[in-house]
């Protein structure tokens, strides 16, 4: 176990109803008389507005049923409809992640499928144990446009239009929607915005695990390209749901310290390790290798892991657009994140014209380098318009 981070680490201002659902996910044997102070006076509406904010239902409800006692009556029915809701969505998304891996392998496209449905199995054996929004797929960027295409004929309807040809420069993924069965689908030819190029689609698929569920083969990735990926899609997004930072709390045990510092030497990305965790460790007393921490926890990760801190107390939305009292503090938070490589790349990305642009200004193509000169003011305009949360 890791310690002394609470010293670093300032929990001492955590709410009571915050308390009580770090140690119903903890990685600790949950004991009635040990629950019984952490569950007098509380607030449980705040209580069931974190469980829900926090992506954490199934966990909790299951964690609850054996001391239904110690909570008011309405409580446990909450998290049950809730529960029963999530199994519902997981078995669609699981259908509608079927048919698309279907039609990807009829083109011979290859997928490794992120998180969804196939995180939940590879984490618990169970689709309704984890909560999912929608399905993200990695695909060859060579395959992007097929792939688009074969979703549209699925029915599947892109969110944005392609109006310009920078947008894979501009993104690293794009998203459609079903506008009858609702499921949402990122096609993702990046794992990541700040993905370097050194690790490609087929060295991920030469590592890819196999997942067998009613009789398909779907692929994800696995070891430590899935440590990598869920720590630093958890510090992107602040850890802003404590369900991402449960995954890396229950994947820690099926990793090796020594293939992860190897990863780690070739790919980067200490700080998402350390910054995971220390939280997790803290917050959730994974157990955490004394290797890799030593590896990967300076002060760098202190330091996000402390602002991080700043957003699970609050209960806070920052994705996709952060709320106003914390934009400022989450844009800062991000620039620490990123290397100094990242910083000037994604500087220059903002200067590139976007779809969007293009959408709130067409312009006929012999003009669209004028996009380049118009872009901060049109920048502007958009952030003008878009509502604050």
């Amino acid at each position: 176990m890791m310690t002394n981070t609470a010293d670093a680490l300032y929990v001492h201002d955590l709410s009571r109803e915050l308390l009580l659902l770090l140690h119903l996910l903890g990685k600790r044997q949950l004991d009635t008389e040990a629950l019984r102070p952490l569950t007098a006076d509380l607030d449980w509406a705040l209580f069931n507005k974190l469980v829900v904010h926090h992506r954490v239902v199934p966990p909790v409800y299951l964690a609850l049923q054996e001391h239904s006692a110690l909570v008011p009556e309405h409580v446990i029915p909450f998290l049950h409809r809730h529960y029963h809701q999530n199994m519902m969505k997981m078995l669609h998304l699981g259908r509608a992640m079927s048919q698309v891996r279907e039609a990807f392998e009829h083109s011979g496209i290859r997928s490794l499928w992120l998180k969804g449905p196939l995180l939940a199995l590879q984490l618990y054996g169970d689709m309704a144990r984890r909560s999912s929004k929608d399905l993200d797929v990695l695909v060859d960027d060579r395959d992007v446009e097929k792939a688009r295409e074969i979703l549209i004929e699925l029915g599947y309807v892109p969110e944005e239009e392609w109006l310009l040809n920078n947008w894979k420069r501009k993104s690293h993924h794009l998203s459609m929607e079903h506008p009858e069965h609702g499921v949402q689908v990122e096609i993702h030819w990046q794992l990541s915005p700040h993905s370097g190029k050194d690790c490609t689609f087929d060295d991920l698929w030469s590592r890819r695990k196999e997942i067998v569920l009613s009789g398909q083969s779907f692929y994800g990735i696995g070891g430590e390209d899935l440590l990598h990926y869920l720590a630093e899609h958890g510090a992107r997004h602040g850890w802003f749901r404590l369900r991402w930072l449960l995954d890396i709390a229950d994947l820690l045990p099926q990793s090796s310290s020594a293939n992860m510092i190897a990863h780690l030497k070739l790919h980067g990305g200490r700080h998402y390790i350390g910054q995971a965790l220390l939280l997790s460790g803290q917050l959730l007393s994974a157990a955490v290798p004394k290797a890799l921490a030593d590896e990967t926890v300076n002060v760098r990760s202190y330091r996000l892991a402390g602002m991080a801190l700043h957003y699970i107390k609050r209960m806070v939305q920052l994705n996709p657009v952060p709320e106003k009292s914390v934009a400022w503090h989450y844009h800062r938070y991000l620039f620490l994140l990123m290397s100094g490589k990242q910083r000037v790349a994604y500087i220059a990305g903002k200067l590139l014209p976007s779809s969007r642009d293009a959408l709130m200004l067409p312009l006929p193509k012999p003009l669209r380098f004028l996009y380049y000169p118009l872009r901060p003011f049109l920048w502007f305009w958009r952030r003008m318009k878009q509502p604050s949360l």
